[in-house]
């Protein structure tokens, strides 16, 4: 007696579906790849968000997620700026009150 072939899987995993097609999952897992790209290092929200690969639209739907990483300068034109390390952002903010 011999035994039946198991039957091959066909078609995408729902996995692939939402990494191709799920903003609530692609935006944020390219902003995390971004800050890890900065490391001990950071960007104004400009240069950051090419880095990133994303949107203005995009990057301020998503930035409250990512608020530890986020320092706003102080003066008459405020910018934001991203730091690869919540500890970083930290000493940046410090830096400016």
């Amino acid at each position: 007696m011999t035994k039946a072939a198991a039957p091959t899987k066909i078609g995408k995993s729902i996995e692939a579906f939402r990494a191709a097609h799920d903003k609530n999952y692609i935006v944020p897992q390219k902003i995390r790849a971004a800050l890890i790209k900065l490391g001990d290092g950071w960007e104004y929200e400009l240069d950051f968000m090419r880095i990133a690969g994303v949107s203005s639209t995009d990057l301020a739907t998503f930035r409250e997620q990512f608020i530890d990483h986020i320092v706003t300068t102080s003066g008459k034109n405020p910018k934001r700026a991203w730091a690869g390390k919540k500890k970083l952002a930290e000493k940046l903010r410090a830096m400016s009150p």
